[in-house]
């Protein structure tokens, strides 16, 4: 399938949503950033191609922040920045497949003055990259400066004076000047700290992408979603590796099976609004931490209400703890309500989950993985006939679900030790 699944824009705004789950602190920082980043680049002329390599670099310019675990407050983080952009960049360019993206990211980080610094060879070869990477860097400085307490249009002034000082040394005079132009307008204040999803709506769908590239795109948010946490360091591949192969064991199209897998890469993003001291406890959780865990999987379908071409996809990674007898959570729904792909996705998490390796507690072996889905069926919580398609294509099964997960955690660790 070649044809238009679902656009760049809608993507990539899942993305940052998901990003800006992480922490507080950094609600609508992405999308701020984005919006900002595109009202410069118009006012500093930038072409077409210009403008959605601008806006997809500062929706993604901080997906480095995933790999440190010691913070992700954002005052914090940026101490490391030009590191984690680094990062940023290497990741963009592998899931996201652009060089071009991921060039810029790889200087939203840095000062003018040092790119200024290039010999003019370097300077040539990274002119392009710099100046939308320079745009970026002044929105993200932008968006970190606003403060939630204060009337934005009360801070414009002193923001402005600011950025106005380091035109030429941490940004390049284009960009400053630009940003001055632009920010003459109130509405862009009131659109930056207010709605800066707004963007959304007077900015084209800039690319459309195919159901195949769509799959490969997704993997960066499973990739992000189970950074979060090293207990889960492999869980979302080998869930979609599992719901995939299920998926074509009961007899989907094509096209379905590779839904599954996106649903099953994206079926715990609610979980990034989890703090890691609850989904790293060894212990029971208390009333209130389950309370909170509870709460992922409607993030989750919340992420992706409005991404084209994912109607489908949401309610299977959102119902992944729906129960057929409507004692799951958060949506009590029951068997009447629940399809096939969102029986298969229910299934392969408690799969993967209880075949997984944990630091408390080994993962269980077939006999054992069975025995658990059995017990659960009888329950009436999952689908009998999931569960039976499972035991008799096991073996290939569980080597699908294994090989996903060894991959996952080998990149993680290859990841941690750059850091």
């Amino acid at each position: 399938m070649n044809e238009r699944f679902t656009t760049m824009r809608a993507l990539n705004g899942s993305l940052a949503e998901a990003l800006n789950m992480i922490d507080p602190s950094m609600e609508n920082h992405h999308q701020q950033t984005a919006y900002l980043s595109y009202m410069i680049a118009r006012a500093a002329d930038f072409n077409e191609h210009a403008l959605a390599l601008t806006r997809t670099a500062a929706l993604t310019h901080d997906i480095g922040l995933i790999t440190t675990e010691k913070t992700t407050d954002i005052s914090e983080s940026k101490k490391n920045a030009e590191q984690m952009a680094q990062f940023s960049a290497d990741i963009i360019e592998e899931f996201l497949d652009s060089a071009e993206v991921a060039n810029i990211v790889r200087y939203c980080h840095s000062s003018w003055s040092k790119y200024l610094s290039y010999t003019k060879e370097e300077q040539g070869k990274y002119c392009e990259s710099a100046r939308i990477a320079t745009v970026v860097h002044l929105a993200d400085t932008v968006s970190t400066m606003l403060k939630a307490d204060v009337s934005v249009l009360n801070q414009a002034k002193e923001i402005r004076e600011t950025i106005s000082t380091l035109r030429d040394k941490e940004f390049s005079a284009e960009a400053v000047d630009a940003f001055l132009r632009a920010s003459e307008n109130e509405f862009i204040w009131l659109d930056l700290r207010y709605n800066p999803q707004f963007l959304n709506f007077f900015v084209g769908d800039i690319e459309a992408v195919s159901l195949d590239r769509t799959v490969k795109m997704t993997a960066i948010m499973s990739y992000i979603i189970d950074f979060h946490s090293s207990f889960t360091a492999m869980h979302s591949a080998g869930v979609a590796a599992s719901a995939s192969e299920l998926a074509r064991l009961a007899g989907m199209s094509e096209d379905e099976c590779k839904m599954m897998k996106i649903a099953g890469q994206l079926h715990d993003v609610g979980k990034l609004r989890v703090p890691r001291t609850i989904l790293e406890k060894p212990d029971k959780l208390t009333e209130e931490e389950f309370n909170i865990i509870k709460e992922h999987p409607y993030y989750t379908r919340l992420n992706m209400m409005n991404v084209e071409g994912f109607e489908k996809i949401r309610n299977w990674a959102g119902y992944h703890h729906e129960k057929l007898n409507g004692r799951g959570y958060p949506f009590h729904l029951n068997a009447s309500s629940l399809d096939t792909g969102s029986r298969i996705m229910a299934v392969a998490d408690i799969f993967s989950a209880i075949s997984e390796k944990r630091p408390y507690r080994e993962g269980m072996n077939s006999e054992q993985v069975l025995k658990e889905l059995n017990n659960k069926v009888r329950l009436q919580e999952i689908d009998g006939d999931i569960v039976t398609l499972l035991a008799e294509h096991f073996e290939e099964t569980e080597r699908l679900r294994e090989n996903a997960s060894k991959s996952e955690v080998k990149r993680y660790y290859e990841t941690i030790n750059k850091i």
